[in-house]
């Protein structure tokens, strides 16, 4: 990676610290608590000038991220801790969710129940930090992000607490910085590539290190069980390599990339055992050879079950983080081939676990039904009903209407595409790839189609695309010819996705979807008619 755009997105970096000092989710109080209603008018000077740091420190962050060239993975990562590293000792940006969940876990850890009272009725001393209008909002979180925050609020410091928050943060993105690139090798992809597309992003920076968001140890929690259920294939004899090159990036030759890109290449494995050579150390599965004869040995045998059980388990603890993760299952099971039974038995083992070291029991089921409570144009659904409810106020008619009748659209969407992607993966379930992209869509859709849409809500959908998005490909080829395969513009939409992601909020947590309403929902709409406007057009004759 290029010196010069390595020190211009810590630059950025920087900015965006000063401007979480300026303008950020402070502690102490919202430092423009009246920029929506009075504008620039009715705020300090220092907020507009953390409001310009904000502004440019993320658009310099964003260039460099966007300009910077693939190198090791060694290099990438250390890039991406280098451009981590002004955030982490900064104030929370972009949302002010951190100190809910160190409230949410003061509450729990003092004997409430979090999924039954709200922050104030529940008597945390530090409420106040809190944006009022979540004063009374049990949490949405699974049991594991409420022990997690409770773990935090033990030590009685609200400070403290944000400092054991962000290590949680800091340590799902080092689980992420591990497994992510090997599930990259498995998809047949560049290490450092999907690293830069999923982990080093303005979007995981801000809102996943910074702001501490538990997305992103969901994410982290998801790659590990996507990578380990891989294994499964590979223990079974049934890992199907892709069979196209992917051009080496510059790198260390102890770089994961050296070895299992070259491998990939290779349309047999004894091939691609040629290919990595004895002096490049990633372990490829031979598929063909010595893995293949020993898959029906009793150590073999054990392996992959060992490996379905933790792969299960992983996915009940991301289950016990965020419920959403539970689209992610059909296609870990997918993946367990045979084995599914031991990873469905550990996953619902894990989380059920989670829910008795609480004591809390299934109470995040209700909880979860205060989600959908704001308008926000951030999720295409609410977008297009608030969209329609403008058309139909003069009518006298409730936009209430509007926008439930379309968040009900949007599930069944959600809920046709979720099986349209799972008969995708298990038509190719020897395709590692392919089960990752069909799963990455799918959470995804789980995520702009659900009825409220947040920018960290990105965060794990990305991580997985990262793994399986070709950073070139041969667009002469048939679907037919590559299932599975993303097309190289199909990189562009996750860039897209992910820079549109990270300018959602302002440093101090307020939405840009709130002031933007009726512009955003219309804008919203109009793109989705076109869309699929597009999508339906016969392509024309070449």
């Amino acid at each position: 990676m290029s010196g010069w755009w390595r020190w211009w997105g810590f630059g950025g970096s920087a900015l965006l610290a000063i401007s979480g000092l300026l303008a950020g989710a402070l502690p102490s109080g919202d430092p423009g608590a009246g920029f929506r209603t009075g504008g620039f008018g009715a705020v300090p000077g220092s907020f507009t000038i953390g409001l310009v740091c904000w502004l440019t420190g993320a658009v310099a962050l964003v260039i460099a991220w966007l300009n910077a060239r693939d190198g090791g993975l060694r290099e990438t990562l250390t890039t991406g801790a280098l451009w981590a590293l002004p955030l982490v000792i900064a104030p929370p940006l972009g949302s002010r969710d951190i100190y809910a969940y160190a409230c949410q876990g003061w509450i729990w850890w003092h004997g409430a129940d979090p999924y039954a009272v709200g922050v104030a009725e529940g008597g945390c001393p530090w409420a106040e930090s809190v944006p009022a209008l979540w004063w009374d909002t049990p949490t949405p979180y699974g049991p594991l992000a409420v022990i997690l925050s409770g773990f935090a609020a033990s030590t009685g410091s609200q400070l403290a607490a944000i400092i054991m928050l962000r290590v949680v943060a800091l340590l799902s993105a080092a689980l992420l910085a591990w497994q992510l690139p090997r599930l990259a090798v498995q998809c047949g992809l560049s290490p450092a590539f999907a690293c830069r597309l999923g982990l080093l992003t303005p979007l995981v920076l801000i809102h996943g290190i910074s702001g501490a968001h538990n997305d992103l140890l969901l994410a982290a929690l998801l790659i590990t069980a996507l990578t380990t259920a891989t294994k499964i294939l590979a223990i079974s004899g049934k890992w199907s390599p892709p069979t196209e090159r992917i051009a080496p990036f510059p790198g260390n030759r102890d770089d994961l990339a050296q070895g299992a890109q070259h491998a990939v290449g290779a349309q047999h494995a004894v091939g691609a055992r040629e290919a990595v050579g004895a002096r490049e150390a990633v372990e490829v599965p031979d598929v063909r050879g010595a893995v293949g004869t020993q898959s029906e040995t009793g150590g073999a045998m054990n392996g992959a079950v060992a490996a379905a059980v933790v792969a299960g388990l992983l996915v009940g603890l991301a289950v016990g983080v965020k419920v959403t993760a539970i689209v992610a299952l059909p296609f870990v099971l997918v993946l367990a081939g045979r084995r599914w039974w031991a990873t469905l038995t550990a996953a619902v083992a894990g989380f059920a676990g989670l829910s008795l070291a609480t004591g809390l029991g299934l109470g995040w089921v209700n909880a979860l039904r205060n989600t959908g409570e704001l308008a926000q144009w951030s999720s295409v659904p609410t977008a297009i009903g608030m969209a329609i409810g403008y058309l139909l106020r003069p009518f006298g008619i409730s936009a209430d209407v509007p926008i439930t009748a379309a968040r009900v659209v949007g599930v069944v969407t959600l809920a046709i595409f979720a099986v349209m992607m799972l008969r995708r993966a298990w038509n190719h379930r020897n395709d590692v790839r392919a089960v990752i992209v069909a799963c990455g869509l799918t959470m995804a859709a789980t995520a702009l189609l659900g009825p409220v849409f947040y920018p960290w809500y990105a965060i794990a959908p990305l991580a997985v695309l990262a793994a399986s998005v070709k950073p070139t490909a041969d667009l002469t080829a048939s679907r037919e010819e590559r299932p599975g395969v993303r097309r190289a513009s199909d990189i562009n939409w996750l860039l897209v996705a992910t820079v549109i992601c990270t300018f959602l909020t302002l440093p101090n947590g307020l939405g840009v979807p709130v002031l933007t309403k009726a512009v955003g929902a219309f804008a919203i709409t109009i793109a989705v008619i076109v869309l699929a406007f597009r999508m339906r057009r016969p392509a024309r004759a070449v």
